[in-house]
């Protein structure tokens, strides 16, 4: 059998005892055994036995004469990859069944080592997830939970088997809000998108979270990165803006709008007096009047400007409806509508909620050749809704999805207020912007 194998071009080393093949072992790793079912000192059997207590898992195959059949059958249950008959075509046969053991063996060996990446993979990306500084969700298409990491349960305060299994849209879980599952529901297999939402800690804390979301096959996966400290300062430096605005306003308007206002009536006092006793004087008189009066509104419009928003609750419906007012002025009928009285107390929002009112009728003004634009604001109980909806000729493709037009500045103030804005546009049907603030 030696010298038929090596004629084949392998390289063999054969023992007449166990005892000797057990010694050679100890400082070699064969590919392949060829063990006689009965050894001179021992059975096949006890060697692989001997083996394996050593650590050791090496493949064999089994050589028997005729009558050992049941036993070969015993060593096949114990693990050998094939067996051969000593009869007149062994020596023929037996270069086949080796190739055929040592392709098992080859595959087997592959299949450990892919076995092997993949572990590693799976460890390096749990390493990674466990590390990562924002939180790290993963769930199925259904919304249950199958992974989470270490800085999520931080952010949300709660123990990672209280996640696992939950749906990622109920109380229990995450209670991923409307938007998130709108943003979810537009995501195809292979894209990711961004959202920014609320989540609630287990003590009841609200939390602003922007969330990457990125679809693969059956599942999602996401980052939550906490931006609650970046927005509560975004909106004290707004807060503070808006204040200056405001106390700049009023110095104009009660300042220098009533100084310039006690002027024009002093210079048209003087005016008169001119006319009965030097004309000419009395006439450049009237026109410094003039020029002042000017000055006098022109400083009124530049308070308005300031602090468009007057400070109270219904702040926000007089400028909505002052927004409509100036823009029939402009030439396009601009209507405003609100059934009920809406107290927006928060002098912040209700600026913001006016400014998004604004851009999407300079939007409409500018680019939709509208004629007919209309402002509806209603209170529902639990949220107030600002619509802007206009006849216009709709947006050019893409710009819903992707901002433009001043679309991301309307994003962007709904974001900072807790909102959420919806654009939808039908050809030369018009647009209609809906922002949907839920109350604290």
């Amino acid at each position: 059998m030696v010298d038929a194998l090596r004629r084949e071009g392998w390289e063999v080393e054969g023992f007449p005892s166990g005892r000797e093949a057990l010694d050679w072992l100890k400082d070699h790793e064969p590919d392949l055994l060829l063990l006689d079912l009965k050894l001179s000192d021992l059975s096949a059997l006890e060697l692989v036995e001997r083996l394996r207590r050593d650590g050791r898992e090496l493949p064999f195959i089994i050589v028997t004469g005729h009558g050992d059949e049941r036993t070969a059958v015993e060593a096949m249950k114990c693990g050998a990859l094939d067996y051969v008959m000593k009869d007149a075509g062994m020596l023929e046969l037996l270069p086949s069944t080796i190739r055929r053991a040592l392709s098992v063996i080859e595959r087997e060996h592959k299949l450990v080592e892919a076995h092997e990446t993949v572990r590693q993979g799976k460890e390096r990306h749990h390493q990674i997830i466990q590390t990562a500084l924002d939180g790290f969700l993963r769930f199925d298409q259904q919304g249950k939970l199958l992974e989470v990491n270490k800085a999520l349960c931080i952010l949300l305060d709660v123990k990672e088997e209280r996640l696992l299994g939950k749906d990622v849209f109920d109380l229990d879980g995450l209670a991923f809000r409307e938007d998130v599952r709108t943003c979810l529901d537009r995501l195809g297999a292979g894209e990711a998108v961004h959202c920014f939402t609320r989540l609630v800690r287990r003590n009841g804390e609200e939390i602003e979270v922007e969330i990457a979301l990125h679809r693969e096959a059956e599942e999602v996966f996401g980052f939550v990165h906490d931006i609650t400290a970046q927005r509560r300062l975004e909106r004290q430096m707004l807060r503070i803006t808006l204040d200056e605005r405001r106390r700049f306003g009023q110095e104009l308007h009660d300042g220098l709008g009533q100084q310039l206002t006690a002027i024009e009536m002093m210079t048209h006092s003087l005016a008169r007096q001119l006319k009965a006793t030097a004309p000419k004087d009395a006439k450049v008189a009237f026109e410094i009047t003039n020029y002042i009066r000017r000055a006098v509104t022109q400083t009124r419009e530049l308070a308005h400007d300031l602090s468009p928003v007057a400070e109270g609750g219904e702040g926000l419906m007089n400028a909505l409806q002052e927004v409509a007012r100036m823009t029939t002025l402009a030439g396009v009928e601009c209507k405003f509508e609100c059934s009920s009285a809406v107290k927006v107390e928060d002098a912040g929002v209700a600026s913001h909620l006016h400014r998004i009112a604004q851009e999407a009728v300079t939007n409409a003004l500018k680019h939709a050749g509208a004629s007919l634009i209309q402002i509806h604001l209603e209170d529902t109980g639990d949220s107030i809704e600002l619509t802007i909806q206009d006849d216009g000729k709709g947006l050019p493709r893409g710009h819903a999805e992707h901002g433009g037009m001043g679309l991301d500045v309307i994003q962007h103030r709904a974001i900072l207020i807790g909102g959420q804005v919806s654009i939808k546009s039908v050809r030369d049907k018009g647009v209609r912007i809906t922002c949907k603030l839920p109350k604290p």
